[in-house]
């Protein structure tokens, strides 16, 4: 299938830094792996290429730390985290935090495509605490479109939770 225009055409607005993965995802998708493609498969290369998404280190300029936060009324299955559509992430670090009382944090990996998820964490906190997480004393893991981090905070004390992940871009 051929790409309506070329993907420079498309993007000739956007600075490096400005091209999201949607943008990518949204002039790449229609793109066929054959012969007749493969001028557009160069350009997306060379594009891929110029916006550091070829070698799966990170992209500069996209880390980031996210926040969840939960009053005493606690959270179940809240979504924490969810790439946008193109987008790969790696998650190197956690911490999880409670300002009074004590509360207790389930954190999930969740399969949003077979609607499957597993446990990474269970930490507990107590008032003016801040513990890392469990996961993260080993290497962190990578979550793509498909993936959300969710949180299941249970609060046993009038409280406030807050947990973050340290987030780098990868793709």
């Amino acid at each position: 299938m051929k790409l309506a225009g070329n993907i420079f055409d498309n993007l000739n607005t956007k600075t490096i830094k400005s091209v999201s993965a949607t943008d990518i995802a949204d002039l790449t998708n229609p793109i066929h792996i054959s012969q007749a493609d493969i001028e557009a498969l160069e350009r997306t290369i060379l594009v891929n290429k110029s916006t550091y998404r070829l070698d799966g280190g990170p992209i500069p300029a996209s880390q980031k730390i996210v926040e969840f936060s939960c009053d005493d009324s606690g959270s179940t299955n809240a979504v924490v985290f969810t790439p946008e559509r193109g987008e790969v992430w790696s998650i190197s670090a956690g911490s999880y935090a409670s300002t009074g009382g004590t509360s207790r944090l389930f954190l999930f990996l969740k399969d949003n495509v077979n609607n499957l998820s597993m446990e990474i964490a269970d930490e507990s906190a107590s008032s003016g605490q801040q513990n890392p997480l469990d996961p993260f004393n080993a290497p962190g893991f990578m979550i793509d479109e498909n993936m959300s981090i969710l949180a299941t905070v249970a609060v046993t004390d009038s409280t406030a939770s807050a947990v973050r992940l340290s987030c780098t871009r990868v793709r």
